[in-house]
C-alpha cells in the first residue's frame, strides 16, 4: 500500500468519507458515452476516411494560399558567423567581468550559463 500524506483530516475515516463524497459528486463513467452504440467496423474506417479527406481538402487550400512564397531565413541563418563572434565576445566579457569582480571558480563556471542564455534570447 502507498504511503499517503493526509493534511486536513484528522483521521483515514475522515479521509474515506471525503473521498466517498467526491464520488458521488463526480463518478468516474460518464452516462452519455454509454448510451451511444459502438461503431461497426466498416463506420469507423468510412469515419476515418471521411477525417482523411477533410484533411487533405484543408492541406490542399493552405497549399493553394502559400504558392509561390518562399520561406524567409531566419537572422541566425543568414550570418552564422555573426552568431558565432557575438556567443565568443559575450563569453569573453563576462569571463573578464567575473575577473575584475573576483567571484573565482563559481562565477568562472556561470559565465558559459549566462553566456547561452544571452544567446539564445539573442537569436
Amino acid at each position: 500500500m502507498t504511503d499517503i500524506r493526509v493534511k486536513g483530516f484528522d483521521s483515514p475515516a475522515q479521509l474515506r468519507e471525503h473521498l466517498a463524497e467526491l464520488e458521488e459528486e463526480c463518478p468516474a463513467e460518464d452516462p452519455a458515452i454509454e448510451k451511444e452504440k459502438p461503431l461497426s467496423p466498416e463506420q469507423q474506417i468510412a469515419a476515418l476516411r471521411q477525417d482523411v479527406a477533410d484533411l487533405r481538402a484543408r492541406l490542399t487550400a493552405i497549399r493553394t494560399q502559400t504558392e509561390g512564397m518562399d520561406a524567409r531565413p531566419s537572422r541566425g541563418d543568414i550570418h552564422p558567423w555573426l552568431r558565432v563572434l557575438a556567443t565568443a565576445a559575450t563569453t569573453y566579457l563576462l569571463g573578464r567581468l567575473v575577473q575584475r569582480l573576483r567571484l573565482g571558480a563559481p562565477g568562472a563556471a556561470a559565465v558559459p550559463m549566462i553566456a547561452s542564455q544571452i544567446d539564445r534570447r539573442i537569436w
